[in-house]
């Protein structure tokens, strides 16, 4: 068994360190910096995800009583069924709207708390 030696220390510890970054990192780095704002935009959603519900939900409605004007009583039943399906899809979908406003929220959140981290080191824009 070989006992550890000063050099196979030195490795074992240098092992955890990152590679030092060439030119081109460094640049690239710098750019992804300067650009760090443009981020925003898709962090903080440009879509208003109240809208769309809105909009799914008026789309739905309006579906609903276009299926149902029918006079033939059995198509109305059929169709009844089919709307009770897409109103609990309905449900579904505001649910998920719902997390997804509450992830985009706190995703904005850390997202302004990196940018505040970043600003102390670099010249973030």
């Amino acid at each position: 068994m070989n006992t550890p030696n000063l050099k196979m220390i030195l490795e074992t510890l240098m092992e955890d360190q990152p590679q030092p970054m060439s030119k081109d990192e460094k640049k690239q780095f710098v750019q992804e910096i300067a650009n760090f704002s443009a981020l925003g935009e898709s962090v903080y959603g440009k879509g208003d995800i109240e809208e769309i519900v809105e909009r799914v939900k008026r789309i739905v409605s309006g579906a609903e009583r276009v299926m149902t004007e029918s006079d033939d009583w059995m198509s109305n039943v059929a169709h009844k069924k089919g709307n009770k399906r897409m109103h609990e899809d309905f449900k579904d979908f505001m649910a998920a709207a719902e997390q997804l406003e509450q992830a985009q929220h706190q995703m904005a959140i850390a997202y302004e708390n990196i940018g505040q981290h970043l600003s102390r080191y670099f010249n973030v824009q």
